[in-house]
């Protein structure tokens, strides 16, 4: 039904005016070139007059933050999403998370609006994509798009529940079992320092990789992101897409040194000057030969986190040296701290697998 501004004749204030009873409520004003009115109807309440135009007055100011913010009771699903990804630095996790929104779901969901979107939507949207052969790992990051967009439609308070909190979509178990994980990291250790005793280059890489380290956050590390007066480096573009600071150990710092350059990448290939080491795949294979079948790079991780476990460390600096910050996995509460995360666990590999440890028999 049309609206008749005559009905309204009792100006509240700039943009708002009462029915003769202070009743009904009609506003209007102009956002973006473009004409915004509406009714704010209180008949059926047993507020007094007083009441009634405190609350038409709360109203307006509600809408007129959400458009000021960006958002209205009509955003879609496109709109939310841009606003998530306008708060992300312009890196690869950015980048990746849009390139992932634009195929997979845009077409899906992005022209419906934020507050229709149920949970059997995005639930319907996931097991689709797993239907066409994406793997769930793979579809995981429709979720990492589309949670972070309804935290702010709820910011926002154009929605009350985020859909996607009761979405299930069965990840394959992919950590391997990590058992005496201490010893594993003592043989690790060992074999790096028997292995590279001469080599600086490898052995700070493969004490980088102890560190928790994964390979490309290791093989993309440079000069400039070191600080060596003051014990850590840079991680700039993590898997996260937030910048990390992370201890720089005194045996990586030492290694480090022996070549150290002004600027460019840490690990140089070989064999390609200027550009950056491709993976390493054919010292990891050496390495492996060496302490077991069971290793692997990216196992150091398991061995490392597993070993801190042992030693009782806390999850939240656990998962601060492996540089997570998930917070469905640690909490919204909590800031991750990498530098003291990444601290805890160089110096439990210092006690555990660098320090000699005496056998102490019992004499009977």
């Amino acid at each position: 039904m049309a609206i008749n501004p005559a009905d309204y004749p009792v100006r509240i204030k700039s943009n708002l005016w009462a029915d003769q009873d202070h009743k009904k409520f009609y506003y209007r004003f102009m956002h973006d070139g473009k004409n915004k009115k509406g009714i704010f109807d209180f008949s059926n309440k047993s507020w007094d007059k007083r009441t009634r135009i405190s609350k038409a007055e709360f109203e307006l100011l509600q809408i007129k933050e959400k458009l000021t913010k960006g958002l209205d009771d009509s955003a879609t699903i496109d709109d939310i999403v841009k606003l998530y990804l306008d708060t992300l630095p312009e890196k690869n996790y950015k980048r990746d998370r849009k390139s992932y929104y634009d195929s997979k779901v845009k077409d899906v969901l992005g022209k419906k609006k934020a507050a229709d979107v149920l949970p059997k939507d995005i639930q319907k949207l996931v097991n689709d994509l797993v239907a066409k052969g994406g793997s769930p790992r793979t579809v995981k990051q429709a979720i990492e798009v589309l949670s972070p967009s309804f935290e702010i439609a709820i910011a926002n308070r154009l929605i009350i529940h985020n859909p996607c909190k009761a979405v299930k979509l069965q990840l394959p178990k992919s950590k391997k079992m990590v058992v005496n994980a201490t010893e594993r990291l003592k043989a690790i250790y060992q074999g790096i320092m028997k292995l590279y005793a001469l080599d600086p280059y490898y052995r700070a890489f493969f004490l980088l990789a102890l560190q928790g380290r994964r390979k490309g956050e290791v093989i993309n590390l440079k000069w400039e992101h070191i600080a060596f007066d003051y014990d850590y480096y840079v991680l700039p573009d993590p898997k996260n897409g937030e910048e990390q600071k992370i201890y720089l150990p005194p045996n990586v710092k030492a290694a480090l040194l022996e070549f150290q350059e002004e600027k460019g990448w840490v690990f140089e290939s070989p064999i390609n000057p200027g550009n950056r080491l491709f993976d390493g795949t054919k010292q990891t294979a050496r390495l492996k030969k060496e302490v077991g079948d069971w290793f692997s790079l990216h196992y150091t991780r398991n061995v490392m986190v597993s070993a801190m476990a042992e030693q009782g460390v806390d999850a939240i600096y656990m998962s601060g040296a492996l540089g997570h910050s998930d917070p469905n996995t640690i909490t919204k509460y909590l800031t991750m701290n990498y530098l003291t995360g990444s601290k805890i666990a160089s110096n439990m590999i210092q006690h555990e697998a660098m320090e000699p440890k005496d056998d102490v028999l019992d004499e009977k």
